[in-house]
């Protein structure tokens, strides 16, 4: 929540734009950019790999690229 508690906020795009009442200005420049990367697998011990799967291929295929992006996030 923007409370006007602070005049600019640096943090994950996906973070800012949870935040209603935040306007996000960009990224901050490539040069000083870092960038959370997450990766996914299935465990060997897993009940149910089917689902885990097909949770992944979810999340890699087009449609959870474009929710993805939509909240902020980037792939590779």
């Amino acid at each position: 929540m923007v409370d006007g508690e602070a005049d600019i906020a640096v943090h994950q795009i996906s973070e800012i734009l949870a935040v209603p009442g935040a306007t996000l200005v960009g990224p901050i420049p490539a040069e000083i950019q870092n960038y959370t990367v997450y990766a996914g697998a299935v465990a060997t011990t897993t009940r149910d790999a089917a689902a885990a799967r097909a949770f992944l291929a979810l999340l890699g295929g087009a449609e959870g690229r474009a929710v993805l992006k939509d909240k902020g996030m980037e792939g590779p």
